[in-house]
This record gives structure tokens, sequence and C-alpha cells, in this order.
């Protein structure tokens, strides 16, 4: 009651939580890059130009922003936390957080026991990580 708002019925509601959860809802629409960020729910806002769209109580968060990546991967980590360019974009960047040196290495072991041959969506994931 603090917030304010007004009671959805049902129907509006369950078709609301659909275009949300399948990205529906015209936020997701348009062509600005869209990026998840994974972010403590107490985490001091983002400072971008852009929507941002804030879910799971503040935990996740969906920010639509031409902003460098740098600066995002960077404001997310300040915050705690990680950001994933998640659609849209240039292709010039790791859709992923860079790993830390000694992740990266876990990584590539892991990939070399589980995938020798190096055929399961090389560099899909990191573009270093291709065997």
């Amino acid at each position: 009651s603090r917030l304010g708002g007004e009671r959805l019925d049902e129907a509006d509601a369950a078709c609301f939580w659909h275009a949300l959860r399948e990205h529906g809802d015209p936020y997701f629409a348009g062509d600005a890059p869209l990026w998840r960020l994974g972010l403590p729910a107490t985490a001091a806002p983002l400072e971008f130009d852009g929507p941002q769209l804030i879910e799971w109580g503040g935990a996740q968060r969906w920010l639509r922003t031409h902003a460098a990546a740098a600066a995002v991967r960077e404001q997310a980590r300040t915050r705690g936390g990680h950001a994933t360019l998640f659609r849209g974009g240039t292709g010039e960047h790791d859709v992923f957080t860079p790993l830390a040196a000694p992740i990266a290495a876990i990584h590539r072991r892991l990939k070399a026991a589980f995938d020798p041959r190096g055929v399961f969506n090389p560099g899909r994931l990191y573009p270093d990580l291709s065997t």
C-alpha cells in the first residue's frame, strides 16, 4: 500500500506475467542492446541512460542501453554482480562477463575433459574457449 498501484484481475495479471516472462512486454522491443544483470537485491541503482526493468525484488535487472559493454559490466561488478549481453550489440564483445584467469583455467580443463575433440559449440560461451 505504501508503493501504490492497483490490483489486477486474475486474467490481466496472467497476461502481464506471461508477457514479462516471454519478453512480449513492450519493454523488450527495440534496437538498443538488452542486458541482464544479476545483482544483490539491495544494490544501488544503475547509472545509465535507457530504460531499466527490475525483477526478483531487485536481484535481476534488465537494461536497454547503447553504453559500452565495459561500463555496464563495471557498474554490475561494483554493485556485487555481473552483466550478460542478452540480446543485440555488435558482436565485438563477449556475451558473458569475462572470467578471472583461475576460473577460465577451470573452464578450459572441464571443456577438455568433457569435449576433448572440441566439437560442442566451440567459442560459443567464450571466444577463447574453443577447445
